[in-house]
């Protein structure tokens, strides 16, 4: 019970210290939203069932002490009430991802969802992307500002605090090019 409990506060805590430097303070981006694992090209979408930053993982542990301490209340061996609380917590992850977050998201109506076209935006490099490896950009959408992966689509190296272009993004992932760069390639054409 004491684990359930532990585990309980310490999530909710951090989920509300969370939501107070988010909201109060008006901190959008200080590493709680980073992905902690990135799966892909699998069959099932497992990535929707397990938390994958630092405020689903807050999420996950409330769901988890929560259906403990009920779980325990009930008298049900602890053999059986940590794996049944987990698989509570993972449906309640899936749940947040899939219903509660998009929804807010239409709610507030001013976030940049997975579907927003970014194309053509204007953005800063915030980590150096050299050549055909990976850097970081920055975007600043209705007054967020946003992190991205980026790779150059002529693999040119992107200094720290370039201007750059976004061609086309996939999820967290960003095609971007110089605008100097692609002026360059459209006025020999």
């Amino acid at each position: 019970m004491e684990f359930y409990v532990l585990v309980t506060v310490i999530s909710a805590v951090s989920f509300t210290a969370d939501m107070i430097l988010r909201y109060m303070e008006k901190i959008r981006s200080f590493g709680m939203e980073e992905r902690l694992h990135n799966i892909k090209g699998s069959t099932v979408p497992i990535e929707d069932f397990i938390p994958h930053n630092i405020t689903m993982l807050t999420v996950w542990g409330m769901s988890l002490g929560a259906f403990g301490i009920f779980m325990k209340l009930l008298g049900v061996h602890p053999f059986l009430s940590f794996p049944s609380s987990a698989a509570f917590a993972c449906i309640v992850n899936f749940t947040v991802m899939h219903f509660i977050k998009p929804f807010y998201q239409d709610i507030l109506g001013d976030e940049l969802s997975e579907k927003t076209d970014i194309s053509g935006i204007s953005a800063v490099c915030t980590e150096r992307i050299a050549g055909d490896d990976y850097g970081r950009i920055g975007i600043e959408y209705h007054g967020k500002h946003y992190e991205f992966e980026a790779i150059s689509e002529y693999e040119t190296d992107i200094e720290k605090g370039e201007q750059v272009l976004v061609l086309y993004r996939e999820g967290q992932f960003c095609v971007v090019e110089k605008g100097s760069e692609l002026l360059d390639v459209l006025n020999e054409k």
